[in-house]
Parts: C-alpha cells; sequence; structure tokens
C-alpha cells in the first residue's frame, strides 16, 4: 500500500505545479526516500523484534492514506480528461492559496484534450501505441536496472565491515548530496535528463565494477565500503532522474499508467536484488560485476530516448503528433521518436 501511495503522490505532487518546478518537486519527493533509510536505521537500533519494527515502519502509511482524502484532484489531469470547470475551481483554490485575490481562470479545450465523457484511456495505449511501446520498454528497463542495483548496495551494506546499522544509515545519508546533483544537472540545457540519467547510471556502474580490483583489505583511504557508497549515490541521483525524466516522457493521461507500469518492473529489479549476493560462492567480486555491468548497459539504453529538457510537456497521446515533440518522423501513427 506504501508503494502504491508513493507513486501517485510523486504524480500528484508534479501535477500541482507548474513544468519549471519538476525537477525541484521530484527530487525534494524523492528525498524524503532517503531520509526514510535513515531514520528506518535508527528505528532498527531501538527496535529489535522485526515484527514491531514492521508495524511501527508502517503505521504513518495509514495516516497518509486518510489524508489523502484532503487533497484535490490534479488539474492537469482534469484539464486533459475535458471536465475543465473542474480544474479551473482546483486551480482558483491554488490561486487564493498563494494569497491571489479573486483570480479568474478560464481554460480553454486545446484540439489535443479530451471531451468530457469520452473514451477512457488505459494501460493497454503504452503497447497500441509504437511510440509509447518503445519508450515504456526501455523505461521499464532502466527502472528494473535502478532498483536491482539500489536495493542490491543497500541491502549489502549488512555484509560490509563496520557498524550494521551505521552502514544501513550511511546508505541513506549518502544519498543525500545526490539531489542537488540532480537539480544541477538535469537543468543544464547541455546535459538534460538523458544525459544525466545516462552518466549516473554509467557511474554507478563503474564504481560497482572497481570494486573487484581493491584489495579486501579496509586500511586503504579507497575501499569497497567507499565504492559502494559511491554507487549508492550515483545510483540515488539516476532513480531521481528518472522519475523525474518519466513523469515528462507520458502524455497526462497515461502518465499514472506509464509510471506504474515502470514501478512494477522496479520491483522485480527489487525482488531479484537479495539474490544477488548469492553470486559470491562464484567470486567474491561477481555481485558487484553484476550489478556494474547492469547499471552501464541501462545507462546506454537511456540515450535512445527523446530528452524533455526546456520542452513541452504532452497533454494527451496525438500532442506527440504535433512538430515540438517530433524528433524523428516514424510511420503513419504517431509520427515521434521513441
Amino acid at each position: 500500500m506504501n508503494g502504491g501511495m508513493a507513486l501517485v503522490s510523486f504524480v500528484l505532487t508534479q501535477e500541482y505545479v507548474g513544468k519549471s518546478y519538476w525537477a525541484l518537486t521530484g527530487s525534494l519527493t524523492n528525498l524524503t526516500f532517503a531520509l526514510g533509510i535513515a531514520l528506518y536505521a535508527l528505528l532498527g537500533f531501538y527496535i529489535r523484534n522485526w515484527r514491531t519494527l514492521a508495524f511501527v515502519a508502517n503505521c504513518p502509511g495509514i495516516f497518509f492514506f486518510l489524508l489523502s482524502f484532503l487533497l484535490p484532484e490534479s488539474p492537469r489531469w482534469l484539464y486533459s480528461q475535458g471536465y475543465t470547470a473542474e480544474a479551473e475551481k482546483v486551480l482558483e483554490s491554488i490561486a487564493v492559496g498563494n494569497s491571489v485575490n479573486r483570480p479568474v481562470i478560464k481554460l480553454r479545450l486545446g484540439a489535443g484534450a479530451a471531451k468530457s465523457g469520452g473514451p477512457a484511456h488505459s494501460v493497454l495505449d503504452l503497447v497500441r501505441y509504437e511510440v509509447l511501446r518503445w519508450r515504456t520498454l526501455i523505461l521499464m528497463y532502466i527502472w528494473y536496472v535502478c532498483s536491482l542495483v539500489y536495493y542490491g548496495l543497500t541491502l549489502n551494506a549488512g555484509e560490509l565491515k563496520g557498524n550494521l546499522y551505521l552502514n544501513v544509515a550511511l546508505s541513506g545519508l549518502v544519498e543525500v548530496p545526490a539531489f542537488p546533483l540532480c537539480l544541477y544537472f538535469i537543468e543544464k540545457s547541455w546535459c538534460g535528463r538523458g544525459r544525466a540519467t545516462s552518466g549516473f547510471l554509467v557511474f554507478a556502474g563503474l564504481g560497482c565494477i572497481f570494486t573487484m580490483f581493491l584489495p579486501e583489505s579496509n586500511d586503504y583511504l579507497i575501499n569497497s565500503t567507499v565504492l559502494a557508497l559511491f554507487g549508492k549515490l550515483s545510483v540515488s541521483a539516476a532513480f531521481n532522474v528518472v522519475y523525474v525524466y518519466t513523469s515528462e516522457l507520458y502524455p497526462t493521461v497515461v502518465r499514472n499508467a506509464g509510471l506504474g507500469v515502470c514501478a512494477m518492473a522496479c520491483r522485480f529489479g527489487g525482488i531479484l536484488a537479495p539474490f544477488v549476493p548469492a553470486l559470491k560462492s562464484l567470486n567474491p567480486s561477481m555481485p558487484f560485476v553484476a550489478f556494474g555491468i547492469s547499471g552501464i548497459s541501462a545507462g546506454i539504453f537511456s540515450l535512445l530516448l527523446p530528452e524533455t529538457c526546456n520542452k513541452p510537456i504532452a497533454e494527451n497521446i496525438e500532442d506527440l503528433q504535433l512538430p515540438a515533440y517530433q524528433l524523428l518522423s516514424k510511420g503513419d501513427n504517431i509520427d515521434a521518436r521513441i
């Protein structure tokens, strides 16, 4: 339940604000995840019974579930579905909250916007249109790798030398510097979302692979613990960027469905992550090599996706036919590169 709420809350947070704030709100939303890992280590230090720990850690989810009923619907989603009157009311309430006196907001239904009561969009749209099909396949692999490496390194913190709780706390706190790094790079036109995702994934992969060349002793300045934390920082940055990147690659009408499918692939990575350390039976460095190869390959695949930095956000699938969203004409259906 908590995972589902986290995904939907991310989409809502993005759609409550303008596109120019998406990088900031996306980073701040994901920052809470890193702080949660550090807090979990603190809870684990004082609560040693795992059942009690699981109960205490999941209790806040019930509170936030009830709190969600007080939130307004996404005005961007309402507009994309043709509910302009409802979208205007939400925007007016937001304007009043921002101290705007008697705001008058009138939305015009664009050519690509859906008519109220029209056919609903579903997850099948992700495979029905070629442009979305290829984007989804690539993004699913990137999310899978991010999760595999992220949770693999997080769980591996217990295998590192030193205090177990300190290592887990550090694996969470090391993510904090990743967020200002993301904010800096993804807003630069020479880097953007695609190159930032690729760079962070490749760095995470290289950090993992280089551990096989280090001596087993922890007496050196650069040791397996340091490189593991560097890999965790890099993959955390990639995870942060890919959240923002994915939300911008999907039109509003299927954004939640697209993020949901990617999150499903992400969970497969999390499921497999605990089994990767079993590769140590072959060679002590094999788990890190597996993480490294996965990270580098995902970084290469991310370069196949179009850049979204300083580009408009598509509201409907039909918007992808507009020149502003086209990178490569292909086929008779939707002329846009993956």
